[in-house]
């Protein structure tokens, strides 16, 4: 296999497709505020909202920074981009995952340290954050690391000042994400590839650890923290993938291979994007995907790929009829869902290739794959290209993942990527939507794989979800048993037909503690742990 390594992470945005009414873009130009009190759903539904008017292409640029975070434990959602008005400043965006509360537009950073770019959510539990990072511009140059707390915890708009977490080290990256202990990890990438760490305390006050995850010449692929571990990936110019673990910030495991069993799909194969999640059970799941480097006209015919351990086949999980040109993908994890969103073309080319987004999930950690299913399928208008995806998703009932995505304002034929590629300017408007895992055509239509259980929120405060998948139909019963074995309730019972159920259990009059979730089918068991904590 050829394995070309080709335009590394430093120019890269997202578009999603969309229909914008013309009013919309007169009405928020003539604002000038950057505030967007007024929300204008797109698609006629509240499940999309506009975040911001930004006038620039700059505000999210690549699925290695995550501008859209989603806290599944407060289930809050934050959302940062580059100010309307002024581009060096950011503003940040909090709401539940409901949609239902008021959009906060807080100009949290102020050029105090330098130009912000390519910000980075972090959505630290309620009490200890939120937070956002960037790297910040100095004279002109790539620069420092900032990160910034919000004080006054979410939804306050009571930031506390930047912090330069690193001085003048040329850093073109910074995401953070919250360790198990509380603390805050911080990964810089500079300009000559090093991939630099940072560990403070929660606010910011102290630095606890600093130093190099990898030295120069490794290619950053993705950053995540979840099931207790944190996971920082990067490969080589011959792709060899490696890897190093930590759950403190401060001790790290020694580097570790990452056997990718690369696939061959083309005659020229070229690695274009990566990303990378972790699950709530602790495991690094890859994305990427291969063009066809004998394509030579955008957008390029390309396979998107998942793997779930190193030395396994990938799974190709995107569009694969004949010609699809699959681009750009970006993962999230959350239960035992982990959704895959990326795009293919419907038409055109170059600045005027017309995007269509799709997702494709597994509720198994990875190990079966639905079909993907396309998001913009009834849109008629125009839309553009890159999107990305907050790496949690929120597992209650069927699911649901959350999205952010950009609308060009300058011209609704525009495919920002291809603008950006040829240093061409674009003014944009940004996004934020959610949408389900398992909808109700998948529901009546799919026939799950294998036998599945998935519990969430767990812990549980008050309500979990129970999501189900029967690979045949037959009797069913879901019991809830204490730690001691004595049952407590009888959850759901009764003869289902295959497919994918979910019920839910309300767990306010019942003790803290650990209990069992029992699920019986007539041929096979399965049992989940459930823990309540009031």
């Amino acid at each position: 296999m050829k394995k070309v390594l080709t335009f590394i992470g430093l120019m890269c945005i997202f578009v999603w497709a969309t229909v914008v009414p013309g009013n919309v873009d007169k009405a928020k130009m003539d604002d000038g505020t950057g505030s967007c009190d007024r929300f204008v759903p797109v698609m006629t539904t509240r499940d999309i909202v506009v975040a911001d008017s930004s006038a620039n292409q700059y505000c999210m640029w690549t699925q290695q920074q995550e501008c859209l975070a989603y806290n599944p434990t407060d289930e809050y959602i934050e959302f940062v981009c580059r100010n309307f008005a002024v581009g060096n400043n950011l503003d940040v965006w909090q709401n539940d995952k409901t949609f239902s509360g008021a959009w906060t537009d807080e100009n949290a950073y102020t050029a105090q340290l330098g130009g912000a770019r390519y910000p980075h959510s972090i959505a630290s539990v309620d009490g200890q954050g939120p937070h956002i990072s960037a790297p910040v511009l100095i004279s002109g140059a790539w620069g420092a690391m900032m990160g910034q707390y919000e004080s006054g915890g979410w939804f306050s708009s009571l930031w506390d000042n930047p912090v330069d977490l690193s001085g003048n080290v040329g850093t073109h990256k910074n995401d953070g994400h919250q360790l198990p202990n509380g603390n805050i990890l911080f990964i810089g990438v500079t300009g000559t590839y090093d991939i630099l760490y940072r560990t403070y305390n929660t606010d910011l006050s102290q630095q606890l650890a600093s130093g190099t995850v990898a030295p120069a010449t490794s290619y950053f692929w993705g950053f995540d923290v979840n099931g207790g571990t944190a996971y920082v990936f990067w490969y080589d110019d011959n792709l060899n993938v490696y890897y190093k673990t930590t759950t403190d910030g401060i001790n790290w495991s020694a580097t570790q291979t990452y056997n990718l069993v690369w696939p061959q799909p083309f005659t020229q194969n070229v690695f274009y994007w990566g990303q990378m999640a972790v699950t709530d059970a602790g495991n690094p799941i890859l994305v990427f995907d291969i063009i066809d480097g004998s394509d030579a006209e955008y957008p390029y015919v390309g396979k998107v790929y998942v793997s779930t351990a190193s030395g396994q086949p990938c799974t190709e999980v995107g569009v694969t009829t004949s010609g699809a040109e699959n681009f750009y993908p970006t993962v999230a994890a959350g239960g035992n869902y982990v959704v895959v969103l990326f795009g293919e073309a419907r038409g055109g080319t170059g600045t005027n290739t017309f995007w269509d987004v799709y997702y494709n999930y597994s509720v198994d950690n990875g190990t079966t794959w639905a079909t993907p299913i396309n998001l913009t399928q009834n849109i008629t208008d125009h839309n553009n290209c890159l999107w990305q995806i907050a790496k949690r998703v929120d597992p209650v009932g069927n699911g649901q993942f959350f999205f952010a995505f950009g609308c060009s304002i300058s011209s609704p034929l525009d495919d920002l990527y291809a603008l950006i590629q040829s240093n061409t300017a674009a003014a944009s408007r940004w996004y934020v939507g959610r949408n389900p895992i398992i909808g109700i055509a998948e529901n009546k239509t799919e026939t799950p794989k294998k036998l599945a259980l998935n519990i969430a929120p767990n812990p549980v405060r008050s309500q979990a979800g129970i999501s189900y998948a029967l690979p045949k139909s037959g009797n069913v019963s879901i019991t809830l048993y204490s730690a001691d074995g004595r049952l407590v309730r009888t959850i759901d019972q009764g003869y289902k037909n295959a497919g994918f159920y979910t019920t839910t259990i309300d767990t306010r009059e019942l003790a803290n503690g650990a209990y069992v979730v029992v699920l019986k089918t007539d041929n096979k068991n399965l049992s989940g742990k459930l823990v309540i904590t009031h």
